[in-house]
């Protein structure tokens, strides 16, 4: 299992009782922002879980993560994110264009993306509202780049149907077409595994002070005591 579902003991707690984990991702951190014509960078504008978020703007951007210890997408379950698009965007493509997610991977021939885009999981319309966080959900459709963006499947099929494909990344991003006044946000990209482990990369400012990362652990040992008494489980996104 690669090293980041263990980036909760680097980062001083974890929750066993779900084998979730979360790691705060930090300007200069493990993310890199890929030089294009538009720009994303971690900003506090519109913080949603602590005091930041991914801050995108312009035509076409890519922030991205490549995983120390590639693995098989037999093991993916799900991957997830939040998203909000800027009540001052003025996109090119659609008033609803969202922000994409994308899990690349490699086939044995190409190194391809898996993308999510709300344009493929019926988010056009009236019941986008503008300055208004969303959250994917686990069967939400991902196409493959380069493919027929009408054939998307949920990633455990995508993982059913492909098992030996090389996961390599995840990346966060909007496309070449959105335009220069294309403002949006993203956070919580969430990788859940079949064996229900997941990691939950929060993009913030800074890292919480110490006080703070002490109730933090206090109320994810509460969790896991209560959750134990209970026999539930559950996943932190």
């Amino acid at each position: 299992m690669h090293k980041l579902l263990l980036s909760a003991v680097a980062l001083g707690f974890s929750v066993s009782a779900a084998n979730a984990a979360e790691m705060v991702v930090t300007p200069g951190g493990s993310w890199t922002n890929i030089p294009t014509t538009g720009l994303i960078a971690i900003t506090s504008t519109q913080a949603r879980n602590g005091n930041g978020s991914l801050e995108l703007t312009g035509d076409r951007g890519r922030f991205a993560m490549a995983f120390d210890t590639p693995f098989t997408l037999s093991t993916v379950e799900s991957l997830t994110f939040d998203w909000r698009i800027a009540g001052d965007s003025i996109a090119a493509l659609n008033p609803d264009y969202t922000p994409a997610l994308r899990l690349i991977v490699n086939d044995g021939s190409a190194v391809r993306e898996m993308i999510w885009e709300g344009a493929y999981n019926g988010v056009y319309g009236s019941q986008t509202v503008p300055d208004t966080w969303y959250t994917t959900g686990a069967a939400d459709k991902f196409y493959v780049g380069s493919g027929n963006e009408n054939a998307g499947v949920s990633l455990a099929t995508w993982a059913s149907n492909n098992p030996t494909w090389t996961v390599l990344g995840i990346s966060v991003g909007h496309g070449s077409s959105a335009g220069a006044g294309y403002h949006a946000f993203a956070d919580n990209v969430t990788l859940t595994l079949k064996n229900g482990a997941s990691t939950t990369y929060n993009f913030e400012t800074a890292v919480p002070e110490p006080a703070s990362w002490m109730m933090m652990i206090a109320g994810f040992a509460l969790t896991g005591r209560t959750l134990r008494r209970r026999a539930l489980t559950v996943r932190f996104a």
